[in-house]
């Protein structure tokens, strides 16, 4: 039995014609969900000033040809103002570039036409289950570094459990979207029946059902979603999917921290752009500083606001031969956390698959993972440091060119 989804009222459909998307066959499929056929407007500059005048439950976006236009960019912002409207994208191409800008944009679902009705079904059931009007949508913590070994994983999964135990009923997830190295699976001594192999093999039926069922409840309270353990078995996660695996997420949980890749592969670039607040590791040397200034770099090219990006300075020690002002003045911006170096406890931890806070609870890494939970969740503001004089090798070392 075919039911209309609960958050569509009648005469709330707006659509943008398409060639490959009949208005008859869209408004049969309204139909056989008891909603009101679609409004049609001429062009994307119509439907967003519609959206923004009617605060539609639902559009029919077009996307341009090379994911970008201005009258596209307006549509996105505007789409942002109208938190209850949720977006279909259609195209009659899917490739990465498409998807990216579908979902920077602010859309829920990415739809390849032509399509049959009972794809086209699905898709509009899909996007009725997220952000429903008064639902509390949780937040989305990629731990990234462009350079490795700067303790991104360790960092993710004490995170993950902080947020857990911030306060009763915390409902926390860990997403490993990593594709080298030991993985969340190994450093939690995991033996799941399913993991994020399951889901890249299975992208028709990303609900939340399906997706929950691939996680494991560890005791300590996070759930997790490990990587794949046979890479070459499974197919690539693309963009699309780990956009909604995410989004799927955080409907469901409070708090959902990934780890990932150290290059910009599709999953990781998905994670970041969907992210309420990137976590940018860095270290206090040069290596690891040059990477973060390069990275910045990058971020600003891909639109992303400055407030987005948390500065995290990991390992900290009385030896680091760089001071935290002078990174600061080279990054061009303050250093949000700084979280003690432990690597001995870290890496006992890692020998027990226990999380640190379990395994060294007076660890001064605990705290500095508390103050960085702090700093997300708003509990406390973060001190600024004083401006003091710095090294001039560091400055022309870091000069912007």
């Amino acid at each position: 039995m075919v039911t209309r989804p609960e958050s569509l009222p009648t005469a709330s459909v707006l659509a943008v014609p398409h060639a490959s998307l009949p208005a008859a066959q869209l408004d049969s499929v309204l139909e056989s969900l008891g909603v009101s056929s679609a409004t049609w407007l001429p062009d994307l500059a119509a439907l967003t000033r519609a959206m923004l005048s009617s605060a539609p439950a639902l559009v029919f976006v077009p996307v341009p040809e090379g994911g970008h236009s201005e009258a596209f960019a307006a549509f996105g912002d505007a789409l942002r103002r109208v938190p209850r409207t949720r977006a279909i994208a259609i195209s009659g191409a899917k490739d990465a570039d498409l998807v990216l800008a579908a979902m920077r944009a602010g859309t829920h679902e990415f739809l390849v036409l032509p399509t049959d009705d009972e794809a086209l079904r699905r898709a509009i059931g899909r996007v009725q289950q997220v952000g429903s009007a008064g639902e509390t949508l949780g937040r989305v913590y990629p731990v990234y570094s462009a350079k490795g070994g700067l303790g991104c994983s360790t960092l993710s999964l004490s995170l993950a459990w902080a947020l857990a135990h911030r306060r009763p009923g915390s409902r926390v997830a860990l997403v490993d979207f990593t594709t080298t190295g030991a993985g969340v699976r190994v450093m939690l001594d995991l033996a799941p029946v399913y993991d994020l192999g399951s889901i890249a093999n299975r992208t028709t039926a990303l609900d939340r059902e399906f997706v929950r069922s691939c996680m494991v409840s560890h005791p300590a309270g996070v759930d997790v979603l490990v990587a794949a353990e046979e890479l070459d078995a499974t197919e690539p996660l693309g963009a699309e999917t780990a956009t909604r695996v995410l989004e799927v997420l955080r409907q469901q949980f409070d708090h959902v921290v990934v780890d990932v890749d150290h290059h910009f592969a599709e999953q990781t670039i998905a994670a970041l752009d969907v992210a309420d607040r990137i976590l940018l590791v860095t270290q206090l040397d040069i290596s690891a500083l040059r990477s973060a200034q390069r990275t910045l770099g990058v971020f600003t090219r891909l639109g992303y606001a400055r407030d987005k990006v948390a500065l995290v300075a990991n390992r900290r020690t009385d030896r680091d031969r760089i001071a935290l002002e002078d990174a600061e003045r080279v990054l061009g911006r303050a250093i949000d956390v700084s979280v003690p170096n432990d690597y001995a406890s870290c890496a006992d931890a890692i020998t027990f698959g226990r999380f640190v806070q379990e395994h060294a609870p007076t660890s001064p890494m605990v705290e500095g993972v508390a103050a960085l939970v702090r700093t997300l969740t708003g509990d406390a503001a973060p001190t600024p440091l004083e401006a003091r004089p710095g090294g001039s090798r560091l400055a022309r070392l870091f000069a912007r060119r």
